[in-house]
């Protein structure tokens, strides 16, 4: 018999995974706020559920993938919520990035109806996603682990596994925190270059043939000399990933002054209007205040 899995979340990264999920042999389920998301996977062979209850009844595993915390608890709580159907033995798989607070407060209340808690982060755009090249973050108990393990080959091209789910989710704010400092000051540079009448592919190949070379500054370079500005992670979950790293910052008593000022930068970018845009439209937010034609 087929392994059956529940998939709530069909957005930029959610209607990809559970597409290779479906690929991959498994009978999944699906849910979406907006229902219509669902018609080309169902047209495909998933089964569509009418509430997140509805979705994670009767599944041997249970994924979600929603923008944030908020989007989450939406789904988990009240008397059609994913929390309902959770049963002894169940195990809830979260991919998206909800930060550490919200991984501990999930296993807790999963871990009370019985049932056992992985939190999943991912790493990588959408188009690692519709190719199953993402990295996933697994951190929950082994035994949740072991049995989520092939489904989570199914949407990755590897899979970091941890022992406790709030390092799942810290790690994946430890990343971000990292690509948030690199992509503010890589827009920041490039707009003092222009400024200066420096053009940016000369900008871009002098800082590829340095030792500071990245693949980030390769792709995000490319996007920015096309003002190609599509989102392929929006500036409004970078400003949100910010928050969750330092919060979980203040509930762990270290510092964070560049997040902070990162995240600061990602909420001017949103506050401009570019909030739905790649996170490498802060650059244009540089050029823009730099005052540079392009």
């Amino acid at each position: 018999m087929r392994m059956r899995i529940g998939f709530l979340g069909l957005g930029t990264m959610g209607a990809p995974l559970a597409n290779n999920l479906r690929k991959a042999g498994y009978a999944v389920t699906v849910w979406n706020r907006t229902a219509e998301k669902a018609e080309l996977l169902v047209k495909k062979g998933a089964t569509q559920a009418r509430t997140p209850r509805e979705c994670a009844t009767g599944q041997d595993l249970v994924f979600t993938c929603l923008a944030d915390e908020k989007a989450l608890e939406a789904v988990l709580d009240g008397p059609d919520g994913v929390l309902a159907a959770v049963k002894q033995g169940g195990i809830l798989v979260d991919t998206s990035t909800s930060g550490t607070r919200e991984a501990r407060s999930l296993e807790a209340r999963v871990n009370a109806k019985g049932g056992a808690f992985v939190a999943a982060p991912m790493l990588g755009s959408r188009a690692a996603a519709e190719k199953a090249q993402l990295v996933v973050l697994a951190g929950g108990p082994a035994a949740a682990r072991e049995k989520a393990r092939p489904a989570l080959h199914a949407i990755s091209a590897r899979v970091v596994e941890l022992d406790q789910a709030v390092q799942a989710a810290l790690l994946k704010l430890v990343v971000n925190a990292v690509g948030g400092a690199m992509i503010t000051g890589f827009g920041e540079a490039l707009a003092l270059g222009a400024s200066g009448g420096l053009d940016v592919p000369t900008m871009v190949d002098t800082i590829q043939a340095s030792g500071f070379h990245s693949p980030l500054y390769l792709m995000k370079g490319e996007q920015i000399m096309q003002r190609d500005w599509s989102a392929r992670f929006a500036i409004s979950l970078a400003e949100k990933d910010q928050r969750l790293a330092q919060e979980a910052a203040a509930d762990q008593g270290a510092k964070m002054p560049i997040s902070s000022a990162v995240r600061r930068l990602f909420a001017d970018a949103v506050e401009s209007g570019r909030g739905d845009k790649d996170l490498c439209a802060v650059a244009d937010l540089f050029f823009e205040w730099a005052k540079v034609k392009r």
